[in-house]
């Protein structure tokens, strides 16, 4: 019996340990282990988020704070900066400096001082009085007058060197720059220089064919040019008066003055008739004979016939020339009596 339990209790140990062996190879099912959250945590791990997000775009601004910063450094630094911009700025520096060291009250809340503020003030008003006065006396009608007296005076020295040796090279476009640098016009250029030629030069051949060149070159229509004599025909009867023929009962010095009005009104007479200077088909605008008060009898007596010879006017004009500069000093200028006649119109 004990033989057989003994043969048997191997047998079954044996199919115990390979049943557990067959057992043990099947693998093990995983173990799970749940833990349980703590409240809030949820929300704590959403804040962190933010936070690490908030931080995230923090860093990214101080970056791009740095780098524009960066660049207004780069570019001061690339701009140069005059020596006079420096000196300016010293001459501010050290005047900031001198002003705290003055002593005394200071200007409402600024830092400069009474002591300094009061000869500023009246320095400045003297300034601006003084540029006041200026701008008076440079727009009076003295001053006009005198730069008007040196415009004209320049005006026709610049054509005396043309006329009359250099003629042929004096065009429309000489012309024409040295009126716009003198602030006149064509018309005023043409004005000016029969009034100083009618005056200063002698009226012979060489005088009118200047003239006649002038006009030409002035590239005026006759309309143009008749009414520039008739400018200067009322500029001379206003500074003269007008032709009286009658000379009973004048002074010699009057009589002298007459004459020379006359020797005016025929030059002026015998341009006028020329075709040259107006064609005849626009003499009628010509209003000379009228502005002087002279008849067409009275024009056909003092009529300039030839100029090959001097007529009893003009022997009577230059009788009287040095009487007649003393009676007319109002219009002679400080530089001579040569431009008295021109320097005014």
């Amino acid at each position: 019996m004990a033989t057989a339990s003994s043969s048997r209790r191997p047998s079954c140990s044996a199919e115990t340990f390979l049943r557990h062996r067959s057992v043990c190879r099947t693998p093990p099912k995983p173990i799970v282990f749940l833990l349980a959250r703590a409240p809030g945590a949820k929300e704590r791990d959403k804040s962190s988020s933010q936070e690490r997000e908030a931080a995230a775009l923090a860093e990214e601004e101080a970056a791009a704070a740095a780098a524009v910063q960066g660049d207004v450094y780069d570019d001061e630094e690339e701009v140069e900066i005059s020596w006079i911009q420096e000196k300016v700025e010293d001459v501010v520096l050290v005047t900031s400096q001198a002003m705290e060291r003055v002593p005394g009250p200071r200007v409402g809340d600024g830092q400069l001082p009474w002591l300094v503020a009061v000869p500023l003030g009246y320095l400045g008003i003297t300034f601006v009085i003084a540029v006041v006065r200026s701008w008076r006396k440079f727009n009076s009608s003295k001053e006009r007058r005198k730069r008007q007296i040196g415009n004209n005076a320049y005006f026709c020295e610049a054509l005396g060197e043309y006329l009359p040796e250099k003629r042929e090279q004096l065009d429309h476009k000489k012309l024409q720059a040295l009126a716009i640098k003198c602030n006149f016009s064509l018309n005023d250029a043409l004005r000016k220089y029969i009034r100083y030629a009618l005056n200063e030069r002698a009226f012979n051949p060489v005088l009118v064919a200047d003239l006649i060149h002038l006009r030409k070159v002035s590239n005026l229509t006759d309309a143009e040019v008749a009414e520039v004599l008739n400018d200067v025909s009322r500029r001379i009867v206003k500074a003269k008066g007008p032709v009286v023929m009658n000379l009973q009962g004048f002074t010699e010095k009057g009589i002298k003055r007459k004459a020379a009005v006359q020797a005016l009104f025929t030059k002026l007479l015998y341009l006028s008739e020329m075709d040259e200077f107006v064609l005849s088909s626009s003499r009628t605008a010509l209003a000379i004979k009228s502005i002087f008060g002279v008849t067409d009898e009275d024009a056909n007596s003092l009529h300039i016939e030839s100029l090959s010879e001097p007529s009893d006017v003009e022997s009577l004009e230059r009788m009287v020339s040095s009487e007649d500069e003393e009676s007319e000093t109002d219009e002679v200028s400080s530089e001579g009596s040569s431009r008295r006649e021109v320097e005014t119109d």
